[in-house]
């Protein structure tokens, strides 16, 4: 479990920092030579304003502009994932399963979107007292509604970091990045939704 303190890039703000509780939080268990990781990370923050009583503008999916009084906003994305290890550099290759919601809506934005993908990722040992992590999957045709319309992105999404263990314990902290690209298919900057988090956190590990 970890704060995130991240910024957020879309059509309703152009640098939307995350405010508490935005947090990232991974779970991953592995057996036997395969690794299953479900994941949540969820951002909070003020969408596009310059003032108490400023509307937020935004040019949505549809064309035109809207303006509306400015919002607290709320952005989710849930990854499950379960992949092989290759036997090179304690690497694996996965495939996932990535589901995003948030309290957008048309004619704003898309509420949730969900897709297939594939990728590769490390896990930490926990037999080092410093180790690394990383994990990047892609995901080429996660779909969602929008109104009566199905759209279709793609996303990838990307952590790492490292893992420094406390003592002769199992718990260890965490420095990482959680950083994530959604972009409407084939390509448009309208839909695009950015997100980039630094974070620190406590992981737990059974031996």
């Amino acid at each position: 479990m970890a704060n995130s303190l991240g910024d957020v890039y879309n059509q309703v703000a152009s640098d939307g920092n995350e405010e508490f509780p935005s947090f990232f939080a991974r779970g991953t268990l592995i057996r036997k030579g395969y690794a299953l990781t479900i994941q949540t990370h969820r951002s909070e923050y003020q969408t596009e304003h310059t003032g108490d009583q400023t509307d937020t503008v935004i040019h949505t999916l549809a064309g035109p502009d809207v303006a509306v009084p400015w919002f607290l906003a709320i952005e989710e994305t849930d990854e499950a994932r379960i992949a092989r290890c290759t036997g090179f550099f304690d690497l694996y290759a996965g495939i996932g399963f990535l589901q995003t919601s948030s309290n957008l809506d048309y004619p704003i934005g898309y509420r949730r979107i969900r897709g297939g993908g594939v990728g590769i990722e490390r896990s930490v040992n926990p037999e080092r007292r410093l180790d690394v992590f990383t994990a990047l999957y892609y995901y080429p045709a996660a779909q969602g509604a929008y109104g009566a319309r199905t759209l279709t992105f793609t996303a990838v999404t990307f952590d790492g970091g490292v893992s420094w263990r406390l003592g002769s314990s199992s718990s260890a902290l965490v420095f990482g990045l959680y950083q994530e690209m959604r972009s409407l298919h084939p390509g448009s900057r309208t839909a695009q939704t950015v997100r980039s988090a630094p974070y620190i956190g406590l992981q737990l590990a059974g031996r």
